[in-house]
This record gives structure tokens, sequence and C-alpha cells, in this order.
């Protein structure tokens, strides 16, 4: 009895150590994989396909732009945001903001967003063209050769489907898209200043980003040696 006692002891504590190690491990992989660093990189350049961005555009640090990107003058990228110019040209103009993962593709054609647009959280846009002073709502869905001219209002949760045509000075919305009402000039100023104040709030976050470089190089390196230990 007394040998069982002590070899079901003997198990149970090495079962403990076994629990510690393999809290030790996770706690040091957490450390280096999620608290020093955050391997994602901002500006991927694919063959001769190479990003664009305005000198006081800001770009979130978990935000993605590959290949042929370009992003004007004071606009915003949120986090998580992707834009992929890999198949084709995306074009970002001007005091425009591309919320949180909001993805842009130019799969078969361009996709062009025009100035002081706001695209919402969780849209995808696809080979679409959106002008001028348009508000797009969170979760929408911008199918390939649709267009929305300019002054627009698209409701959260929009479905433009291909190669549909949103007409300047409207509101739309639903699955499939439909009209809804017509923009009035308060609601056109609305959307300007609905931008102005997200830029407003980039300004604020981007005081608390380390600047665009090639910082990562060294920190895969750490990372390599941290790993080694």
């Amino acid at each position: 009895a007394t040998a069982s006692a002590l070899a079901r002891s003997h198990a149970h504590g090495g079962a403990v150590a076994a629990v510690a190690r393999a809290r030790r491990a996770i706690t040091t992989r957490n450390q280096v994989e999620n608290e020093i660093y955050d391997r994602s990189r901002q500006e991927i350049p694919l063959g001769n396909r190479v990003p664009s961005t305005a000198v006081d555009a800001w770009i979130a640090p978990n935000a993605t732009i590959a290949g042929d990107v370009d992003v004007g003058n004071s606009s915003t990228v949120w986090h998580g945001a992707v834009l992929k110019g890999d198949l084709g040209a995306v074009r970002v103009a001007g005091w425009t903001n591309i919320m949180e993962k909001v993805v842009i593709d130019a799969a078969g054609a361009a996709a062009r967003i025009g100035q002081h647009v706001t695209i919402g959280a969780c849209t995808s846009i696809s080979a679409a063209t959106v002008e001028n002073n348009v508000l797009v709502g969170a979760r929408s869905v911008l199918s390939p050769g649709s267009h929305v001219e300019s002054n627009a209002v698209l409701e959260a949760g929009s479905v433009v489907e291909e190669n549909q045509l949103i007409p300047s000075g409207q509101r739309w919305g639903g699955n499939p898209a439909r009209f809804i009402a017509d923009v009035d000039g308060n609601e056109a100023k609305e959307i300007v200043t609905i931008g102005d104040d997200i830029r407003g709030a980039a300004e604020d976050h981007a005081d608390q980003t380390l600047p665009w470089g090639n910082a990562y190089w060294q920190t895969e390196k750490l990372r390599a040696s941290l790993l080694k230990e």
C-alpha cells in the first residue's frame, strides 16, 4: 500500500511539473510573439507593383497595403484594413478614410476611391469606383464594376451588385441595394464633417505610432535569438 501511495504521489508530482513546464513555455512564446513587437508590415511591394502613400497619410500599424496601391494626401487607413494591388491598381484619393477591416482589391479592374469618402468598417470593395464625397456604411459590399457617384450615401450592410450604378445625391440600402431617399444639402455637408472628425482622431493615433521603416529586420533577428533560448 505504501509503495502504491508513493507511486501515485510521484506520478502526481510529475504531472504538476509537466504542467508548470508547459505554462512557462506558453508564457515565453506569448512574450516573443505578442508582447515584443507586431510582425505585420504596412507596405509590401509585389514585384514591380510598389505601394505609395502621401507623407501626411496615416496607415495603422496593422493595416496592409500591398502592390500597386496609392493613398492620397491626409487619408487614413485604419486597423486591420487590407488594400491589395496585386492584380490591378487601387487608388485612394485625398482626405478619405478607410476604416477598420475594410478589404479593397482590384481583381479584373482598378478600384478607385475619391476624395472626402468614408468607407465603413468591414466593408468589401472589389474593382469598384466610389466618387467624391460619399459615405459607405459598415459591412457593405461593392461588387466588381459597381459605381457610386458623388454625394451618395450607402446604408450599413448594403450590397451593390455587379455593374450597378448608385446615382449622385441619393441614399441607397439593403441587399440588393435599393433607392431610399434623396440626400439633401445638409446631409452632403455632414459627409465631409464625419470624415474630418475621423481624420482628427487619426492624428491622436499617429502620435502613438512609431515611424515606418526597416526596423523589422532587427526585430526578426531578435525574435530568432529569443526562440533559440
